[in-house]
């Protein structure tokens, strides 16, 4: 018995439902990709989709039917889609999502979902494909776009400026001299105080630049032995590179690399970045500018990201308390 038929009838009545909620629809698959018959995508930006695999079973049920699934296609962004008709034309639709297939029987390779009249009567309660399922598929789109890594990028030339002039503010209020801050413990305190992402524990990697003609050594410790640290539940890491290039070009290449799957703390604060920062394609929500807010600075650049003042984090790290700030 030719089965295309049925399968083309569920098919589209799957994706008349999802068109219902506004999903877009990807059917243009030259292959079965990981048991994908069409995709619902999101776009990320210009040339860049997420997507969730969809899986469209289409079954005519008289007394009992079956549907199985080979184990190695079900993860978080696979949805299996069950369209059933009965001899009375009824239809039904059920979705399936990662944590459902307890429901189904496990044969080793495969999950398999024995379906009768009882047990249509059971998926109804919990597994109708409608609103709140749709809403469901939209929050593993948002888990796709939860970024699982920081970068905190640091231009060295901004970094020595603000160490400079924030030791000068402290030095007048409290008539003392300050050691040195060593990198190691600013960079805690930067991420301390910068890192407000909703996933900030995460794998943190720290980038410094540092231009070969400048003296950011005479007022930071830096010890190029200490490449680990440890920072609350994350593993973190410094890469610390010396180049006689403009250190922007570097920064503004890191960004370009790691901005879809990183969120980003940027240290700098030059006009030379403001054009760059405006027309990068990204969430402004994943983005955190470091600024230095002095009377003395004219040239502050106008960004569309948060933002937030490098002189406190540099204090906790010459050994001030949070309330001398």
């Amino acid at each position: 018995m030719d089965t295309r038929p049925r399968e083309m009838l569920g098919e589209h009545y799957i994706k008349s439902r999802l068109l219902k909620y506004d999903f877009e629809i990807h059917s243009e698959l030259s292959y079965d990709k990981d048991g994908a018959d069409f995709m619902v995508t999101e776009k990320i930006d210009r040339t860049k989709l997420n997507y969730i695999i969809i899986q469209s079973k289409s079954r005519e049920i008289k007394k009992s039917t079956s549907v199985k699934i080979p184990k190695q296609y079900v993860n978080k962004n696979f949805v299996l889609f069950v369209y059933l008709i009965n001899q009375k034309k009824e239809e039904n639709l059920f979705c399936f999502f990662h944590e459902d297939y307890h429901i189904f029987r496990d044969r080793g390779s495969e999950y398999i979902l024995y379906i009768n009249e009882k047990k249509i009567n059971f998926l109804h309660e919990g597994h109708t494909f409608d609103q709140s399922k749709a809403e469901r598929i939209n929050l593993i789109f948002k888990e796709l776009q939860r970024k699982k890594y920081t970068s905190i990028i640091i231009d060295g030339f901004f970094l020595e400026e603000s160490i400079i002039k924030t030791t000068e503010i402290y030095t007048e209020i409290y008539k003392r001299e300050f050691q040195k801050p060593s990198l190691v413990h600013l960079a805690e305190k930067i991420n301390s105080y910068f890192n407000r992402f909703s996933s900030n524990f995460n794998d943190i990697a720290f980038y410094l630049y540092i231009s070969k003609d400048r003296t950011l050594e005479n007022h930071i410790l830096l010890d190029d032995k200490v490449k680990n640290l440890s920072i609350k539940e994350s593993s973190a890491k410094i890469f610390t590179t010396y180049t006689d290039k403009l250190i922007p070009f570097h920064i503004m290449n890191d960004l370009e690399r790691f901005k879809q799957s990183d969120n980003i703390i940027l240290i700098a604060n030059d006009i030379i970045y403001e054009h760059f920062l405006s027309n990068l394609e990204i969430d402004p929500k994943s983005i955190i500018v470091a600024r230095l807010k002095t009377e003395d600075r004219p040239q502050e650049m106008f960004v569309k990201y948060r933002w937030q003042d490098i002189i406190y984090p540099i204090g906790l790290a010459l050994g001030l308390k949070s309330f001398e700030l």
